[in-house]
């Protein structure tokens, strides 16, 4: 049975900017180099939004590191964390619950991608993982919402169905 647990002390950060400068100084302070092809990860670090967008994940806050690392180029950097929520979803049918309300083709999505959709009437990001966890990133407002949606989509997978 799919469980759902909601993941509390990830920083999440918004990145935007471009250009050689900026992507050495962002993998000088990450460790690693931001996704340049659509829809992709790098190590479950920083996420591919858009063309100049990324979501960065990490266990500590790296706004400061990448403010002074990226001082005086054009770029953004805004904290998210309290905007958005991070749910994850294991176990055995974890595809079947997510199907039931997502119109994406989920067995395209391989750890390593992620990608924005909605997910009953939410606007989600999902990112598969290598050990059959997906992380579901939500905004605040909708926690609520997509967490009571995927605990009943969970229920109605655990139920027998009737011969």
């Amino acid at each position: 049975m799919a469980e759902l647990r909601e993941i509390d002390d990830l920083s999440l950060t918004i990145l935007r900017g471009g250009g050689p400068e900026f992507h050495a100084a962002v993998s000088g302070v990450l460790g690693s180099g931001l996704p340049e092809t659509p829809n992709t990860t790098e190590m479950g670090r920083a996420l591919w939004l858009g063309p100049d967008e990324w979501l960065v994940v990490s266990d500590a806050d790296p706004a400061g590191a990448l403010e002074e690392a990226l001082e005086g180029q054009h770029c953004a950097i805004v904290d998210v964390s309290e905007a958005r929520a991070v749910l994850e979803l294991s176990g055995s049918g974890v595809m079947e619950v997510l199907a039931s309300g997502c119109r994406l083709d989920l067995d395209a999505l391989r750890p390593g991608s992620c990608a924005q959709t909605a997910l009953a009437r939410a606007h989600v990001l999902l990112e598969p993982s290598e050990d059959g966890v997906w992380r579901l990133y939500v905004g605040r407002s909708f926690l609520a919402y997509a967490r009571a949606w995927l605990e009943d989509a969970i229920a109605l997978q655990a139920t027998p169905s009737s011969p």
